[in-house]
């Protein structure tokens, strides 16, 4: 490593001699053994290996990975804790890996060591915790941009290498931003961001991995298609390859009856097919990577295609004709459901599946809400339109005791005496609702959020101000005027719902400022 680190220098000295100046003294052993306590865990030999040659490198230096900066083991742990200070336990869904399953498809894991950064809260790191597939020790990228996270090395002594041949070959561009500082960066387009360059290359470098589709002939493929769908392919992904390994697919309000196509995208991760008129999904069962999957307003009623879709883990079938969910008891990932203004009544097959941590239902009687009491596994519930249901039928939902977040929508209520054994509450948002008395809310200890929308009248509102943990409230400005100056610390109410005067938003940002820096 030490030699290939030597001949990337050599190889630079004409275009960048400032790296070779730029990279630090080497760590001690007791430096890397600070690190790893500090960390909690022990570093893969090749970047111990590689500390041990340089500790990183300076502020304000080109950028060892194509303009990123080596961090050194102190930048890296001050990194590292950013990202494990923000751990909790959020929904995460929206994270892909390519290659599929190598990379556990999340937004934090404090076993991604971060070994650069680009100042926009994202890293190049070296993961010590794949998926199945995945290689310990592999280089990744992740961060606050970074959705579909890439294996773009199997080591790091594999990225050193490429940065080497790229050096050797020529491949990269100086960027110069005034005489004081220069960097480099991959390709001969100029200033381009590494975390972006990697979408288009051929990955990972030294070890190229291409998924195969079920396709044998694309191209004949292609040809046996009805003339719609080839211009929809064509319009959508450019090309019938791109199709077939394009990671989200989004057909709404397209006038789909005939999905067959898509049981060929066994690489899509996001499919987005609401406001069709689609009866069969068989086509899905293809999908085998599919994690998201919106079926919003299309007639469809079975959902047995998708209990072999092992990866799902958001399901929309808000506006369909399913009335079975027993199929959904199959996906051992499921997290959100999203089941509004459907005829389901029985959700007792949720209970098995243990990932589940969102539920979206509307109009509930009283049946259904003792059978969505029994998901006690729920983190996330959103429920609409409970004018025929009294509070006495809501209180099984305090057998919800592990809810982080409940939400509202177009409700009436004396009052929120069923939350009262639901001390994990963290976020309440109500909207176009109206609670007579909402001062039970200000028991819950853990209530940080409260959002009022369209909530004009909302009783005993006052006595919020006897909360210990409210922190944020969003509401109207009158609601904002009543409660402003109710606490004994500062809100944060940077946020006001429905319109404000001139004068009233004046009054509002005063108030802002007097408290700026307080929240």
């Amino acid at each position: 490593m030490k030699q290939v680190l030597q001949e990337i220098i050599e190889l630079l000295q004409g275009d960048l001699p400032q790296l070779a100046s730029s990279l630090n003294p080497p760590a001690t052993e007791e430096d890397l053994c600070k690190a790893e306590a500090q960390l909690g865990f022990g570093l893969p030999s090749e970047l111990r290996e590689l500390y041990l040659i340089h500790n990183g490198e300076k502020d304000g230096g080109p950028g060892l990975f194509f303009g990123l900066p080596f961090l050194s083991l102190d930048n890296m742990l001050a990194e590292s804790r950013i990202w494990i200070d923000l751990e909790d336990d959020t929904i995460e869904v929206e994270h892909y890996s390519v290659p599929a399953d190598w990379i556990k498809e999340q937004y934090i894991n404090r076993y991604w060591v971060p070994i650069s950064k680009d100042w926009g809260g994202n890293n190049l790191g070296i993961d010590l915790d794949p998926a199945d597939k995945g290689i310990k020790g592999q280089v990744i990228n992740f961060g606050r941009d970074e959705e579909v996270k890439y294996v773009i090395a199997l080591s790091v002594s594999h990225l050193l290498q490429f940065i080497r041949d790229t050096a050797k070959e020529g491949n990269y561009s100086i960027n110069r931003e005034d005489d004081a500082y220069i960097s480099w960066s991959f390709g001969k387009e100029g200033e381009v961001h590494f975390l972006d360059a990697i979408r288009s290359m051929k990955l990972p470098v030294l070890e190229l991995h291409r998924e195969e589709s079920g396709v044998q002939d694309v191209n004949i493929w292609f040809e046996g298609l009805d003339n719609a769908w080839k211009e929809r392919i064509m319009g959508t992904s450019g090309s019938p390859d791109a199709f077939l390994r394009a990671k989200q697919l989004l057909f709404i309000g397209k006038g789909l009856t005939d999905i067959t196509p898509l049981g060929q995208c066994g690489d899509v991760r996001e499919l987005v097919l609401s406001v069709n008129e689609i009866c069969s999904i068989e086509a899905l069962s293809g999908c085998k990577q599919l994690k998201i999957l919106y079926l919003v307003k299309n007639p469809v009623s079975d959902l047995r295609p998708l209990q072999s879709l092992e990866h799902l883990q958001e399901l929309i079938i808000s506006g369909t004709a399913v009335t079975d969910i027993s199929p959904l008891s199959l996906l051992p990932k499921l997290k959100v459901v999203n089941v509004q203004h459907t005829q389901i009544r029985d959700f007792s097959p949720l209970e098995t599946v243990k990932s589940l941590r969102a539920l979206e239902i509307s109009a509930p009687d009283a049946q259904q809400l003792r059978s969505i009491a029994e998901l006690k596994q729920l983190k996330e519930l959103t429920i609409s339109g409970l004018d025929q249901i009294t509070e006495g039928d809501l209180a099984v939902l305090g057998k919800l005791v592990n809810l982080r977040k409940l939400e509202l929508e177009g409700v009436s209520l004396l009052n929120m005496q069923f939350v009262k054994k639901c001390h994990k509450l963290r976020e309440v948002i109500i909207k176009d609702s109206v609670v007579e008395d909402i001062s039970l809310l200000a028991k819950l200890e853990k209530l940080q959020s409260l959002e009022l929308s369209g909530c004009p009248n909302i009783g005993k509102l006052e006595d919020l101000a006897c909360s210990a943990s409210l922190s944020k409230i969003t509401a109207s400005f009158q609601q904002f005027t009543l409660l402003k100056e109710s606490f004994d610390r500062a809100i944060d109410f940077s946020t006001i719902t429905g319109g404000m005067t001139e004068e009233e938003s004046g009054i509002w940002h005063e108030y802002l400022d007097r408290v700026r820096g307080k929240y």
